[in-house]
């Protein structure tokens, strides 16, 4: 099993939960997002052979993770996925998972707006999931993505429903241009009322 990885980010903290950790990010996004900070991992299958980026099989993931083992162990962090979407690499993920240190911490940075099948390969996988919703009114959502949040909400739902809420984190962000204060107060209530989840609210900085 071999798949193209986009970069593998080591010694990050405070960016991606507890400690220190190590992010495996991967090609490819079902979003558009307007002021979306990873544009490359929207490049194309074509346009990722042309260019060659390195494919890594699971067990050379793990032996750049390992380099770190003293840091997760001492600060509580370990290893986080994202993207692009990660979890459209979940049965390559979920193989990471398999070999990884069980005392290393296991996160997921995702926008859940992906097929079902594709999170059970990694449903009791992850330490954390890292879900950024963008808004729950779906007009503004849909301005900003290019898609509906519809299957996301549907997935969040059903999530909570399957795994300790205690392991889902919730991130509303200010999107300039995008939605108001009074919108990311209703998605954090809504967010309140349907997961008893308490959200993290951030400002959205445009790079």
């Amino acid at each position: 099993m071999l798949d193209e990885i986009m970069s593998i980010s080591r010694l990050r903290m405070g960016t991606d939960g507890k400690g220190v950790s190590t992010l495996v990010a991967f090609f490819e996004c079902p979003l558009k997002c307007k002021y979306c900070i990873n544009e490359g991992c929207h490049r194309t299958k074509q346009q990722l052979e042309i260019v060659k980026y390195p494919k890594f099989a699971p067990d050379e993931v793990i032996d750049i993770l390992k380099k770190d083992d003293i840091y997760y162990l001492m600060s509580g962090g370990g290893m986080v996925f994202g993207g692009g979407e990660p979890l459209l690499h979940s049965k390559f993920i979920h193989k990471i998972c398999t070999l990884a240190d069980g005392r290393w911490a296991r996160r997921i940075e995702t926008s859940l707006n992906v097929p079902w099948d594709y999170i059970k390969p990694v449903l009791y996988d992850m330490d954390e999931w890292i879900i950024d919703i963008k808004d729950i009114n779906d007009d503004i959502y849909k301005k900003y993505t290019g898609i509906s949040n519809q299957n996301m909400l549907k997935n969040l739902l059903r999530l909570g429903n399957k795994i300790s809420t205690e392991k889902i984190h919730i991130r509303v962000p200010k999107i300039s241009g995008y939605n108001c204060a009074y919108d990311v107060e209703k998605s954090v209530e809504w967010i309140r009322e349907n997961m008893a989840i308490e959200p993290e609210v951030f400002e959205y900085k445009k790079i």
